[in-house]
């Protein structure tokens, strides 16, 4: 069986230094039957009126297959081929940071779902081939997001099918705080409360932080002993590749990102401005139990809160791969401080050689062909380990 890869490029018109973003349509023949078609299937966002639609087979006789990925990626070439040039570039610009701040990588798939939207009721109505669909897309007639999350299914049953199968499991629940400072820069910060206390620092790098300023721990009558709150600078994405996977219970996202773990190369103003984040952070937000409170009074003036996150994280490690779950529950603020809150169910999917590659303590530098070629292997952890269980 033939896996398709179908990929174009959307440029972002963000940022200099990120990568165009990439979508990529990967249909598996074994789901859609002997005509190689798709269908449309109209998708309800809460909360949104767009019109949103996921590829489906367009045969209901379809025979499920295994996705055929070897590792080299002959059926995924233009992706990993795009991946790899992206990481040519991180390679390249790695090497001219100093090495007292090296810059971080972050490579991983997300689950969710490729929806296409701007999609006329009649066209949806009719089977379209693979190559349509992405002409559409292409020539702008049709639009593609992708929804992060997962539906449809007991995160808890979830839970215990894989504590069974994974030789480590990390829980925890992990607070994300933004502000944008008077300087118009991003801040974060991350605290992670686990479920038992540990001394095992590997836990940072397995949730994705990066360490820009410690809060010491708190300790008092009314507060109990917590995890470090770390402020940090957001990782910048360099690329994003949506595969849809018609007949199978949801999508992927791979994402590459990038980020600096020192801040000492800020200049005086970003310094003085975290300076004071950090004092207030400390002073005016309490832990209790899992749970930050934060006092009625905001924070100093020209510093504005623009998103907080409340996430359950499970963590296992499995067959050379690392799954963690998400319970979490997020409130976004618009320009005039109105909140827009969102409750969702996260998978993230890593590989375990890539974390090792990746990692700063390596004992030598990673070469871009050695992390595209473990793209394939995540893809086929998803399909073969992952959707039995929550298919």
């Amino acid at each position: 069986m033939k896996f398709n890869t179908y990929a174009f490029m959307q440029s972002t018109g963000k940022r200099k230094d990120t990568a165009s973003e990439i979508r990529t349509l990967a249909i598996d023949p074994g789901k859609l039957g002997d005509d190689d078609q798709v269908c449309l299937k109209r998708i309800t966002i809460p909360g949104q009126d767009e019109k949103y639609f996921r590829l489906v087979p367009a045969s209901s006789q379809a025979e499920g297959s295994e996705l055929d990925i070897d590792e080299g990626g002959d059926h995924i070439v233009d992706l990993l081929q795009r991946a790899e040039r992206v990481l040519r570039d991180i390679r390249a610009q790695a090497d001219r940071r100093p090495e007292e701040s090296p810059l971080e990588v972050d490579v991983w798939f997300h689950l969710g779902y490729l929806l296409l939207k701007d999609v006329d009721d009649r066209e949806a109505a009719l089977p379209s081939s693979v190559q349509a669909i992405l002409s559409k897309v292409n020539n702008r007639e049709w639009r593609s997001c992708f929804e992060a999350g997962v539906v449809d299914f007991d995160i808890d049953w979830l839970h215990e099918l894989l504590t069974d199968k994974s030789d480590r499991v990390q829980s925890c629940v992990r607070h994300d705080i933004g502000f944008y400072t008077p300087s118009g820069q991003d801040r974060r910060f991350k605290v992670w409360i686990p479920e038992e206390e540990t001394e095992d620092a590997s836990s940072q790098r397995l949730l994705g932080m990066y360490s820009g300023g410690e809060c010491s721990r708190s300790t008092g009558s009314s507060l109990v002993k917590a995890g470090p709150g770390i402020l940090c600078t957001p990782l910048s994405p360099r690329m994003k590749a949506d595969v849809a996977l018609p007949g199978h219970p949801f999508d992927c996202r791979l994402l590459i990102r990038t980020g600096i773990r020192d801040h000492s190369e800020l200049g005086g103003k970003e310094k003085r401005e975290d300076a004071i984040l950090i004092r207030e952070f400390c002073e005016k937000v309490r832990i209790e139990g899992k749970d930050l409170l934060y006092p009625p009074s905001r924070f100093s003036d020209g510093y504005r809160l623009h998103f907080k996150r409340k996430c359950e994280r499970k963590s296992y490690r499995f067959n050379g791969f690392q799954l963690t779950t998400s319970r979490e529950t997020s409130i976004r603020y618009d320009a005039v401080d109105r909140p827009q809150e969102q409750s969702k169910i996260d998978i993230h999917i890593r590989s375990s050689e890539c974390e090792k590659l990746l990692d700063q303590t390596a004992e030598r530098e990673w070469r871009p062909r050695d992390i595209v070629t473990l793209i394939p292997g995540m893809l086929k952890f998803v399909k073969e380990e992952l959707e039995p269980l929550v298919g």
